[in-house]
């Protein structure tokens, strides 16, 4: 049992991302959060996430802001979620087995249709 707390305490302090965590979603501009948890070892980050273009980059993890997860209705994660302004734009969560099914082509496209929203 010692073994395992030992184990655990480990993989928790565990880096999920280079990305930069954030503790709140910015109110201003398009935005995209990786919405994660510290526990989650089968996929700790969508790396690609840096290269996506025209918009703020964070990640925000549920174990330490738990307000975030009902409020944007987490179930699984890793979830990545577009925001123009504070406003949810577009969702793209993992699948059931915790793996991100969608590309950067397809955040970015919601990342370019945000910017437009309003145009």
């Amino acid at each position: 049992m010692k073994n395992l707390l030992v184990i655990l305490a480990l993989l928790s302090s565990i880096s999920l991302s280079a990305q930069t965590k954030i503790t709140k979603v910015p109110q201003d501009g398009v935005v995209v959060v990786e919405f994660n948890a510290g526990w989650n070892t089968t996929t700790p980050s969508v790396s690609w996430i840096k290269d996506l273009d025209d918009c703020k980059k964070g990640q925000l993890l549920i174990c330490e802001n738990p307000k975030y997860q009902a409020k944007y209705k987490i179930v699984v994660v890793p979830t990545i979620i577009v925001f123009k302004d504070g406003e949810v734009m577009e969702s793209f969560p993992a699948d059931i087995m915790m793996k991100m099914i969608h590309t950067l082509k397809d955040v970015q496209g919601a990342v370019d249709e945000a910017h437009m929203e309003g145009f």
